[in-house]
């Protein structure tokens, strides 16, 4: 393999690990606020993974975490048998 072509796989690798482990720690309402800001660009308003992206946001951010009280109820109902 080329080393310049295997330079450039590994920047990119890289590149897409960063991203996704930046998403991951981001919290619920910072990657809201990234995802409108990217659906604001021009021919990604409509892009289907924003969409569903936005979609999987909103859920997650209407379930609760279990850290809190808040959730003690739906944890309690999960576990009985």
């Amino acid at each position: 393999m080329n080393p310049l072509l295997q330079e450039v796989l590994v920047a990119v690798l890289v590149a897409a690990c960063a991203l996704f482990s930046a998403w991951r720690l981001m919290s619920l309402r910072l990657r809201l606020r990234c995802v409108d800001a990217l659906s604001t660009l021009p021919g990604a308003g409509r892009a289907r993974f924003l969409v569903s992206l936005r979609e999987r946001t909103l859920a997650q951010l209407g379930a609760g975490c279990a850290g809190c009280g808040g959730a003690a109820g739906q944890a309690a109902k999960s576990r009985a048998p």
